[in-house]
């Protein structure tokens, strides 16, 4: 199965860049680095690098890891530097029993580990809490008002409070979260999941296999848990939209018009909150663009990016 399999259309990736999900449990083709803040514990994050020219960091949602760019990387680094990161307990990253989980949480180690790499004039794309992680970046410290964020991309992102599904507030739910997941197969939820975000249609067993293969791990489990509980929780409307307003990089909010998971309504509300917010609405698809309609995803990036 292959990780970076191009959309329809798309050249396929050089050999070098293609590896299996067993492969990449074995011998990975990327790096892991230590970030962290002085005095404490650091946290290995890992990332893979493709392509050559201005660099673009690509953050995954909750539940996803590299993986969810399958689609559309091979197209951007062809013009670009992609670095693409698991976040902190996702994919191939540590996933310490911490409950440091929140977005906030993963922007101040984003933020290292862009120090850390030494990016400048970056732009970075996020999808779904990806996408909230994004915009905790550019306002993190050691990272707000360096110029190192040129652009921010914004893909159906709970950034702002309530803005998920109710029924994803279940995770709240004493004990029934955690017992479902150790008992339900990786492959069932997997699939489950990815049904729900791409409005009822069946996902493929390759995707599924890609998304269910980090969960394997009981710690993924506790950490996809932790993030969830982190973003439910989340209430203080006014106070977010207040740290929103300082940002002054332009942002793209792209989002599905049919998007179960996040609303389109909640998807307006936040580019009109950012100060050089830009809202585009993407027909026939739903939470996940990037599998649904990759071509339509990367037109609408290309058009942005390239400025």
């Amino acid at each position: 199965m292959s990780l970076f399999a191009p959309a329809a259309g798309d050249a396929a990736p050089p050999a070098s860049e293609a590896s299996t999900v067993e492969e990449r449990a074995g011998a990975l083709p990327g790096v892991r680095i230590a970030v962290g803040a002085p005095g404490r514990q650091p946290v290995n994050l890992y990332f893979e690098e493709h392509g050559q020219g201005p660099p673009l960091l690509l953050l995954h949602g909750l539940g996803e890891s590299i993986f969810t760019w399958r689609e559309i990387l091979p197209a951007l680094a062809a013009r670009h530097r992609v670095i693409a990161l698991d976040l902190k307990g996702f994919g191939h990253s540590e996933k310490p029993d911490d409950g440091a989980y929140s977005a906030d949480d993963q922007a101040d180690l984003v933020a290292r580990f862009i120090v850390k790499q030494d990016l400048k004039d970056l732009i970075v794309v996020g999808h779904s809490f990806g996408g909230t992680v994004a915009l905790r970046t550019a306002l993190a410290e050691g990272i707000k008002g360096t110029g190192r964020i040129r652009r921010i991309v914004v893909i159906s992102a709970p950034a702002l409070p309530a803005a998920t599904a109710r029924y994803l507030d279940l995770v709240l739910t004493p004990l029934i979260p955690d017992t479902v997941a150790a008992v339900v197969p990786p492959k069932n939820v997997a699939r489950f999941l990815l049904k729900e975000a791409m409005g009822g249609r069946e996902p493929s067993d390759e995707i599924v296999d890609g998304y269910a293969q980090p969960y394997r791990n009981l710690d993924a489990t506790r950490a996809f848990l932790a993030t969830a509980r982190s973003i439910v929780n989340e209430r203080d409307t006014d106070a977010i939209v207040k740290r929103y307003r300082e940002l002054r990089e332009p942002v793209l909010v792209v989002w599905c018009r049919k998007d179960p998971i996040v609303s389109l309504r909640s998807g307006r509300k936040l580019a009109a909150a950012l100060p050089r917010g830009r809202l585009a609405v993407l027909e026939k698809c739903h939470h996940l663009p990037q599998h649904e309609r990759p071509k339509v995803l990367l037109s609408v990036l290309g058009a942005f990016l390239d400025r």
